[in-house]
């Protein structure tokens, strides 16, 4: 094959090429790899003079691929997603039995966090390293064996399996409610600090939607605090500041504590679900397999 260093693109740039072509944008591919916007054009630029083509259309506020581009996603895409592929099979082969677990900030936080030592009590033998994100990052070259997502279950390149559907509904602790109730109905919450899960992902589901749902038309604009975190969403309830939105299965424990309530029983749905993934055509490895039946039995057992 002669001299491969002289013949292929900088690998730099191969890597950041494919995080730009799967999102079409270098704002999530930057964030994805955990450089500056400015760096992943730069590798861009590189990999496009090296060529000598142009790979993207730059439009408003994304990008398009050029035939070009098209062509060279496929080939980059198959490529890495190889070589990704071997790489976790020889470290497999070298080490303790291990699964790498991905998983949304509220799924890890409040439902895989909990449960996991029971997990280890049943495969002590197994290292589990868990990967927050509310993105969707793409599995194989993330070295992630098996992911908690929250949506619509129609994600490209993964096997899905529903394993629970959720609804939507207020919550706050009963402190702040003895404070500042009481709350005889949907319409009061627009007089209340509400706690808010910004962000792109979520602005189908977010306060907005919630009293729109409800029905109710606030005479004036609520008072939103948002942040970027269901955690710190959580945490902020959890001070008093205010009243966020709970998720079933999710905030269980926290109700059943008695550390938050429901103010109101209104609650809606969106006909989303939390939804055990896999690489698409990847045999899993054994650890991956016995974690994957473990999240079934958990989620079944409610």
């Amino acid at each position: 094959m002669g001299n491969l260093r002289h013949r292929l693109p900088p690998l730099n740039s191969l890597v950041a090429f494919e995080a730009v072509a799967r999102h079409l944008g270098i704002t999530r591919a930057s964030e994805e790899l955990g450089v500056s916007r400015e760096a992943v054009s730069r590798q861009i630029r590189n990999l496009e003079e090296h060529l000598g083509v142009q790979l993207f259309l730059r439009v408003y506020r994304a990008v398009e691929l050029t035939d070009a581009g098209l062509a060279l996603q496929r080939a980059v895409a198959d490529g890495l997603g190889v070589i990704a592929r071997a790489a976790a099979e020889i470290e497999q082969a070298g080490r303790a039995a291990r699964v790498t677990v991905g998983a949304t900030i509220a799924i890890s936080t409040y439902w895989l966090t909990p449960r996991l030592p029971r997990f280890q009590e049943l495969h002590p033998e197994t290292e589990i390293h868990v990967r927050v994100s509310d993105g969707t990052p793409d599995m194989i070259i993330n070295g992630i064996d098996v992911a908690l997502r929250y949506g619509d279950g129609g994600w490209p390149g993964v096997e899905s399996t529903r394993l629970f559907e959720t609804e939507t509904f207020p919550v706050c602790t009963p402190a702040y409610l003895s404070r500042h109730g009481p709350i005889a109905g949907a319409a009061d919450l627009a007089r209340h600090t509400l706690l808010n899960l910004d962000g792109p992902p979520h602005s189908g589901e977010n306060w907005d939607w919630m009293l729109a749902g409800l029905g109710v038309e606030p005479d004036r604009p609520p008072r939103i605090v948002g942040f970027d975190s269901y955690a710190s969403v959580i945490q902020a309830a959890l001070d008093g500041q205010g009243i966020a939105l709970g998720f079933t299965r999710i905030v269980d424990g926290l109700l059943q504590r008695g550390q938050l309530i429901r103010p109101i029983g209104d609650a809606l749905k969106k006909g989303y679900a939390v939804w055990l993934v896999a690489p698409a055509g990847v045999r899993p490895s054994g650890a991956a397999a016995a974690f994957r039946d473990w999240i079934l039995a958990e989620a079944a057992a409610g």
